[in-house]
């Protein structure tokens, strides 16, 4: 089939983010549309509803007709009510007119970061398996990515030692992500006390830290923020949101925060990317932060059982994975099954399930899958046994 003259014009940075071909993931999810036998443990999406009073100062703002544009930096409501957070949460000082920027995601703080970082041929740190929307923000603000192992036996834990390894003279960022997508794995105080000695003794080296899962922690563990530690204000980008902790991934609210001259030059490029955060969606967010807590434990107890179900049932199987400790996925080895992620998921399908095969996020992780809890304890019941028929049909060569 001949090519258009503008897909023979694509961008070299592009061609390296699939270039527009379609991958194994794809052709799989290709399978699956418009079937509603398919119970889907996929995506990052959280099924629990948005609380109503979020959704109701949305519509407050629909039914005022105020809904243009906000400054480049969000509402200031909304920036102070951030800066509050910050504090009370996480133990950090932010000013809310200078050092902080809401987007659309956190996805979008992450562009904003690498686009204003980052110079040809520059490079980063990022742990694998990863979130892919990293890499490809990457290249297309012209970096070039230093992938940094973790491995299932610690739990996909990124360590100091490794960062220190991969670090040489053009690297200048580095990326944490704790806890993690795709792994469910976490950085403990411990490590990243570590990792700022490591980072200390680099005095270019500067950090981002995605924290858009700090919620979503088991087991007692704390989420301690990256720029509190030692003369790490000074050179680390925080990056959260609220699609994960209040189930608000359609909203598309974000938000950066860092030293003001930085931010202040951050700014027209968040600018150009979409000029602001959508109005109505900014109302909402700031309702999360103000609004009551308690549906937050509620969530966490339904995400406590669900994570206990899926873990059971592995166990059971002997479906092996490293110890999910924040998030709502489990990256579970099935190279017991005989065949690889792709085959694997693509397998599930005559089952009725969907799954992410690990590969999607790191080249190499083809003996994983990525699985979430996402659905509602009955269909995740289903899910797990057609899971334990498809894994001991493929184990007996059927």
């Amino acid at each position: 089939m001949s090519q258009s003259t503008l897909r023979q014009r694509l961008a070299e940075r592009t061609l390296r983010i699939r270039g527009g071909h379609e991958s194994p993931y794809f052709q799989i999810m290709r399978r699956v549309e418009g079937r509603d036998d398919i119970i889907r443990l996929v995506r990052g999406e959280p099924d629990i509803p948005t609380p109503a009073h979020i959704i109701e100062a949305a519509k407050r703002c629909l039914d005022t007709g105020h809904v243009g544009y906000t400054p480049p930096g969000g509402m200031i409501e909304l920036r102070e009510a951030i800066a509050r957070k910050f504090k009370e949460d996480n133990n950090l000082e932010y000013d809310a007119a200078s050092e902080i920027l809401v987007t659309a995601g956190a996805q979008e703080s992450m562009a904003v970061s690498l686009q204003t970082l980052l110079d040809p041929g520059d490079e980063v740190l990022l742990a694998t398996p990863h979130y892919m929307a990293y890499p490809a923000n990457i290249i297309m603000a012209g970096g070039h990515i230093v992938y940094v192992d973790t491995v299932e036996e610690e739990d996909f834990e990124l360590k100091p030692e490794a960062i220190e390894a991969a670090i040489t003279d053009r690297t200048k960022l580095l990326v944490l992500v704790t806890p993690n997508n795709p792994t469910a794995g976490v950085i403990t105080a411990e490590t990243l006390s570590a990792i700022a000695d490591v980072v200390r003794n680099h005095p270019g080296l500067v950090v981002i830290s995605d924290e858009l899962y700090e919620k979503v922690v088991y087991d007692g563990f704390e989420h301690i923020s990256f720029a509190t530690l030692p003369d790490m204000w000074d050179r680390t980008i925080t990056i959260n949101g609220f699609s994960k902790a209040y189930s608000m991934t359609g909203f598309r609210v974000g938000y950066m925060a860092g030293p003001a001259d930085y931010i202040l030059a951050a700014t027209e490029p968040r600018h150009s990317l979409s000029i602001s955060t959508s109005l109505p969606s900014q109302h909402g967010a700031l309702a999360a932060l103000e609004g009551p807590q308690d549906f937050m434990a509620e969530m966490m107890e339904e995400y406590h059982l669900r994570r206990a179900m899926m873990r059971d049932a592995f166990d059971e199987l002997g479906v092996t994975y490293g110890e999910p400790k924040g998030g709502f996925y489990f990256f579970a080895n099935i190279s017991g099954s005989g065949l690889d992620a792709v085959d694997f998921a693509a397998k599930a399908v005559d089952y009725g399930i969907l799954f992410s095969p690990g590969n999607v996020f790191a080249e190499g992780a083809r003996k994983y899958i990525r699985i979430s809890y996402l659905a509602p304890r009955d269909q995740l019941a289903e899910a797990l046994e057609r899971f334990g028929r498809l894994w001991n049909d493929c184990r007996s060569g059927r």
